[in-house]
């Protein structure tokens, strides 16, 4: 018995140590290293070398001789370590391939961390030079702004510009801003009417100051004249129902108009009160247009009270939200966000005669997916109030060059 120094065997390591721990936590003491030698390794996919050291190393073999190999008296202890030895010969080519895969995965390991390193650095590259905007994206961001267009509206549209131009086409200020005005009244939907049996419902909702009393009586001028032509002369039967307790004067105000318009006016303080109003003239009205009160957006006790109040079932109105033109767009987010429980259908915006910035309510619009229906201006109930369409909120547009015959073919109805 001794060390078998016919089957030589071979491992590489960082170091003789290296090599000499690797031999240790295999075959414990029962090695022998017979030479060595510094070798060059490849790395990984051949990229680099590096050195490392190979030993020559024998093992213990139970039917080996070897001059200065140990005897053993105990014949149990050396049957057991023989056996010991062939099952580590057996398993010596596994120990050999998980050494070479470890060695690979270190590789591999420090090859992607210095991939990682270079591809971080690129893209902050990337990042820095792109913070340099082409001078028309500039100025479009710059006219944007000026307009009160949202910070995410003008991120979006920078976005767009950068995947429709090539760099040579930015030059052409002309076309980028033509092709802008095409996209900013691309998100702009404005609401189709619909044909109603009669009685068509009106109701406006809206905080306080928004002018709901005024555009109510507006828009019931407005279908006034708009039945008279449709029904060949025939007059309409119309009524207002105010709900407003709040304002003071509120059904006086609309008495007023009642009477130019010969409107009978009606008051309604509960829900109770608004179905027999609704149940007692849905028969002979062909429509009825109802007036809510006014509260901040904020306040989501009231705004549900009157939520309550203008359930009335089967009355199934056109619930329209009146926002002012010279509203912050933070706070339109918050009003129309705050009114969703009254199911809108569509938004009139009010008092654009006040503002001379429109991108305010076209970004809150697109950001919130509504339709606008009605603009409102000045204080004329006949005439003040007109039906939305994108040709108007272009042309609001402050500092752009609009070609109107191309926005009219492009947008006009």
């Amino acid at each position: 018995m001794g060390f078998d120094y016919d089957k030589k065997l071979k491992i590489t390591g960082k170091s003789l140590d290296d090599c000499k721990d690797k031999l240790f936590r295999t075959f414990g003491k029962d090695f022998r290293i017979v030479d060595k030698q510094i070798v060059q390794k490849s790395g990984f996919l051949g990229m680099g070398k590096k050195d490392l050291t190979e030993v020559t190393y024998v093992t213990f073999h139970p039917n080996a001789y070897s001059p200065d190999s140990k005897s053993y008296d105990d014949d149990a202890e050396a049957q057991r370590l023989a056996k010991n030895r062939e099952g580590i010969l057996q398993n010596q080519s596994a120990v050999l391939m998980t050494t070479q895969i470890s060695q690979i995965n270190q590789q591999v390991s420090s090859k992607l961390d210095a991939l990682t390193k270079e591809m971080n650095s690129k893209l902050q590259a990337i990042a820095v030079g792109s913070q340099e905007k082409h001078e028309s994206i500039k100025k479009i961001s710059e006219l944007l702004d000026q307009n009160e267009f949202t910070y995410s509206f003008i991120n979006m549209i920078e976005d767009k510009i950068r995947d429709t131009f090539s760099i040579k086409d930015l030059e052409d200020f002309n076309l980028v801003e033509r092709r802008v005005v095409d996209w900013i009244g691309e998100t702009i939907v404005v609401e189709k009417e619909a044909v109603h049996r009669p009685p068509h419902v009106y109701i406006i909702v809206g905080p306080t100051g928004v002018g709901k009393t005024t555009t109510l009586v507006k828009l019931a001028a407005m279908s006034y004249k708009a039945f008279v032509e449709e029904n060949h002369e025939r007059k309409p039967a119309f009524c207002f129902i105010t709900t407003d307790s709040m304002k003071v004067g509120a059904k006086e105000q609309l008495e007023r108009w009642g009477d130019v318009l010969s409107y009978s006016v009606l008051k309604a303080e509960k829900t109770e009160d608004l179905k027999k109003l609704y149940d007692g003239n849905s028969a002979s009205m062909d429509a009825i247009f109802i007036d809510t009160s006014g509260f901040s957006p904020n306040d989501a006790e009231h705004l549900a009270k009157i939520k309550m109040l203008l359930d009335v079932p089967g009355m199934n109105p056109d619930v329209y939200l009146a926002i002012t033109a010279s509203t912050k767009a933070r706070d339109l987010l918050n009003i129309m966000q705050n009114y969703e429980p009254f199911g809108y259908k569509s938004v009139i915006v009010t008092k654009c005669d006040e503002s001379g910035q429109i991108g305010n309510v076209i970004s809150v619009l697109s950001e919130r997916h509504k339709t606008v229906s009605y603009f409102t201006h000045g204080q004329m109930a006949s005439r003040d109030i007109t039906r939305a369409n994108v040709v108007d909120f272009l042309k609001r547009l402050e500092g752009f060059k609009i070609d109107r015959v191309h926005v009219e073919d492009k947008f006009g109805e």
